[in-house]
């Protein structure tokens, strides 16, 4: 009977309240870590939130930077352009002006040549007319005498 009565109450009042101790003491600690989990879950979200506002203003100043760079790139392009364009005014201009300074140069050659051509017959037409003087002299003197 007495082995029955212990088997049908297994726990005694001192090993209920030790239970009951430790219940009350496992849902402190569970009361205690759900709390700390959810500190750490708002943590977490916090640094979560912090990292996105980061990844955010990272984002922004990519593509901030690469507009700006966009804009250089394309303002030298049109730079490039406009310098292209002088060069092939200014080497047309070029050509132009050889073209001019050879017809010059051959205007100036053939005003050399016929200026020689009209010296050489202003020293022909010189030296013959001293010839003439000297002669219509002699004739001059042997008339007079």
């Amino acid at each position: 009977v007495q082995l029955q009565d212990g088997n049908a109450r297994p726990y005694g009042l001192g090993d209920l309240q030790e239970r009951m101790g430790k219940l009350a003491g496992s849902k402190q600690d569970l009361s205690a870590r759900m709390a700390f989990s959810e500190e750490e879950k708002l943590k977490i979200s916090k640094d979560l939130v912090d990292l996105q506002i980061e990844t955010n203003k990272m984002k922004e100043q990519y593509e901030t930077e690469n507009f700006e760079l966009k804009n250089m790139i394309l303002a030298l392009e049109n730079r490039v352009k406009e310098l292209e364009l002088r060069s092939e005014k200014v080497t047309g201009e070029r050509d132009a002006l050889q073209e001019r300074l050879r017809a010059l140069e051959s205007g100036r050659k053939e005003l050399a040549d016929e200026y020689i051509i009209l010296k050489s017959n202003y020293l022909a037409l010189g030296k013959e007319l001293d010839r003439e003087v000297r002669q219509a002299a002699a004739f001059a003197l042997m008339f007079l005498t």
